[in-house]
């Protein structure tokens, strides 16, 4: 009797412990606008846009927005960004895919940021990719269920959910103007022990990442397509968008059309706007 009664108390006893909730969160964040348009910074209307051939791009993090230590390590981002870049490399109308390092964007930097990187990298384009990853491991009643034997223990296992987004806006670097933009994402949930939480979210941070790299190059293409059907009618996003105008690599126009815009229009114009991939480039003055 004496046995039962100490087994019931220490399983009230093991209940009472394991009904209490441990919580681990971790998020990682950063956001293409708060660089570009900084606190009290006013936006200018973009202008319109004006493609030339060949175009070069760079692509790049935007900062976190405050300034301090960056969790999200600079191998694993410049990793990311030349799977990106690679899916654009080698294609026609595409001069050169630069890998820009986080060191040259700086928290709050904004337009004048951007600009210093045109006259250093040479590029006519801006591809800004930021992320927003948030972990969450906890246990609790709910994750009952998550019992494990582990020798003569029994240990309550982690119920573990890592969500991430990527998102990319491509930006006309003279013109401000913003062509199209892009999101990858990524869910994975899954349980580990306790003692193994802090491996099992950097593990799972650094999977996150990938599948949504792999989920973004594809909208990419997505957000591409529907570009050039808007560019074929002469705007970036339809009406009240800036306008869209291209000249192949003899400085032709694909075609004239009114109201001073040179629309994208016929097999010519789509069949460059394919090639492109990441359509953009240099405002030329009339």
């Amino acid at each position: 009797m004496r046995a039962s009664r100490q087994t019931l108390l220490l399983f009230a006893v093991a209940l009472a412990l394991t009904s209490s909730c441990v919580v681990h969160q971790r998020q990682l964040k950063s956001n293409a606008l708060a660089f570009l348009y900084p606190d009290e910074t006013e936006a200018i209307p973009p202008a319109d846009v004006v493609l030339e051939l060949p175009l070069s791009v760079g692509i790049g993090f935007a900062p976190p927005h405050s300034v301090g230590f960056d969790p999200f390590a600079e191998t694993r981002k410049q990793a990311l960004l030349e799977r990106i870049a690679d899916s654009f490399r080698g294609r026609s109308g595409i001069r050169h895919v630069e890998a820009i390092p986080s060191s040259f964007f700086a928290p709050r930097g904004g337009f004048d940021n951007v600009d210093r990187l045109k006259a250093a990298f040479g590029i006519d384009l801006v591809a800004l990719v930021d992320y927003d990853q948030f972990q969450f491991s906890g246990s609790g009643r709910s994750s009952w269920s998550y019992w494990t034997i582990v020798g003569a223990y029994l240990v309550k296992g982690e119920k573990n959910e890592t969500r991430t987004i990527l998102n990319t806006v491509v930006y006309d670097i003279p013109s401000r103007a913003m062509l199209f933009y892009a999101s990858g994402r990524s869910e994975i949930s899954g349980k580990s022990l306790p003692v193994q939480v802090d491996r099992a979210l950097r593990e799972r941070s650094e999977r996150g990442f990938s599948e949504a790299t792999d989920d973004l190059i594809a909208q990419l293409d997505t957000a591409l397509t529907a570009f050039q059907a808007q560019a074929a009618d002469g705007t970036v996003r339809g009406p009240g968008t800036p306008a869209v105008a291209m000249y192949d690599e003899a400085g032709k126009p694909v075609r004239v059309g009114g109201g001073g815009a040179l629309p994208l229009a016929g097999a010519a114009g789509l069949a460059l706007l394919i090639s492109l991939a990441l359509l953009a480039g240099r405002r030329r003055r009339h």
